[in-house]
C-alpha cells in the first residue's frame, strides 16, 4: 500500500540484531564497532510520531552515540536488538560493505553459505522469506542448480553475475518467478537478495521455462522506458509486473517533491540522487531495511531542488 503525505517535520539468513530506537520523533543509533575496533556503516533507526489525515507528523531526528556491537547487527542507544527490537529499520551503507566487508564480521555476520560465496542475512530467517547479501569472494563463484518456488530479485551492488539467461552488471536488478531456477557461474562481487522463499536444491526437476524481468536502475532513460505513473506533481511511481503467485511486489520511486510519499516495504534503497528517508539525507547506495518481515511504511521524498530516485521491495 502506498499513498502521500505532507511531510510537517523533520539464498539464506538469520536475523541480525538492531540497537533500540527513540520514541516520539526519529532516533538513529550510532554506527556499531567493528570486532577489529573499525565502525561499521550499519545503524539502528527508529520512527515515531503519527500519521493523520494524510499528513506526517513528528518527523524530527536525533543520532545517537557510538555503538559496540559487531557490524552484523548493529547496536545502538537501547541496546540491542533483532526483528523484536524496537528500532523498525536499519540503515546500511552498500558501497562501505564493498569496500570494507571485514566490518561485518562476529555473531550475526558473514558466513559461509556456499564455497567461496559469503552471506549477509539482514532480516528474515534462513528457511523463510528474507534480504541478504551475498559476496563471491573469488572471480569465479558459482552456485549449483536450484529451483525458486517463490520470486527471488537480485540486485548487482558491485560486480557480475551470469547464469543461462545472461550476465547482470552493476545496477541491474533481475526478478526471477516463482518456478524458475537457474544455476550461477562466473561471478564476483556483492549482491543485494530479497527471497520470499528460501533456493531449494533438492527439487530442480520442478524448474519450469521462465523469462526473468531485468532493470539496469542506472539506465538515465529509466522513466521514459518504464511505464511511470504520475502520483503527483514531481512524484511518479513504476509498479514492476511480479506475478502475483510470487510473493513479493516492487516499486521504483522518482521524486522531485518535498511532499512525503509513504511506501509500504522490507527495504528501499537509494539508486540516485538524494533521497529524504523518514527526514534523513540519503545517498546512492544507502539501503534503509525493515528489521522484520512484516512491511513498514517509509516517509520518501526529495530535498528542496533536488530528485531521489529509490527501489522499492515488499514480502
Amino acid at each position: 500500500m502506498v499513498s502521500i503525505a505532507t511531510a510537517c517535520g523533520g539464498d539464506d539468513e538469520a536475523p541480525a540484531g538492531s540497537g533500540g530506537a527513540g520514541g516520539a520523533g526519529a532516533s538513529s543509533a550510532g554506527a556499531a564497532g567493528a570486532p577489529d575496533g573499525g565502525s561499521s556503516a550499519i545503524t539502528a533507526t527508529g520512527t515515531g510520531g503519527t500519521t493523520t489525515g494524510g499528513t506526517a507528523t513528528g518527523a524530527t531526528t536525533t543520532t545517537g552515540g557510538a555503538g559496540g556491537a559487531a557490524a552484523g547487527g548493529a547496536a545502538g542507544a537501547g541496546g540491542e536488538g533483532g526483528e523484536g527490537s524496537d528500532a523498525p529499520f536499519r540503515v546500511i551503507d552498500l558501497n562501505d560493505v564493498k569496500s570494507n566487508p571485514g566490518n561485518y564480521e562476529g555473531d550475526g555476520g558473514w558466513f559461509e553459505f556456499r564455497p567461496n560465496l559469503q552471506k549477509l542475512i539482514l532480516a528474515g530467517e534462513e528457511l523463510t522469506q528474507h534480504i541478504a547479501i551475498l559476496w563471491y569472494t573469488v572471480t569465479d563463484g558459482s552456485v549449483g542448480l536450484h529451483l525458486h518456488s517463490k520470486t527471488e530479485s537480485v540486485y548487482v551492488i558491485d560486480g557480475t553475475q551470469t547464469d543461462a539467461k545472461g550476465t547482470y552488471t552493476n545496477g541491474n536488478v533481475y526478478f526471477n518467478p516463482p518456478g524458475s531456477g537457474h544455476q550461477i557461474s562466473d561471478s564476483s562481487g556483492f549482491f543485494l537478495l530479497a527471497y520470499a522463499a528460501p533456493p531449494n536444491f533438492m527439487d530442480t526437476d520442478l524448474i519450469e521455462e521462465y523469462t526473468p524481468i531485468v532493470i539496469d536502475t542506472m539506465d538515465p532513460d529509466l522513466t521514459s522506458e518504464y511505464e511511470f505513473e504520475e502520483v503527483a506533481d514531481g512524484l511518479s511511481t513504476y509498479s514492476v509486473p511480479l506475478d502475483e503467485e510470487g510473493g513479493m511486489t516492487a516499486e521504483l520511486i522518482e521524486t522531485s517533491s518535498t511532499g512525503a510519499y509513504e511506501f509500504d516495504g522490507n527495504y528501499v534503497l537509494v539508486l540516485e540522487g538524494t533521497c529524504e528517508i523518514h527526514g534523513e539525507s540519503e545517498g546512492p547506495g544507502m539501503l534503509i531495511v525493515a528489521n522484520a518481515i512484516t512491511p513498514k511504511t517509509y516517509e520518501i521524498s526529495a530535498p528542496t531542488d533536488s530528485t531521489c530516485r529509490a527501489m522499492g521491495i515488499s514480502f
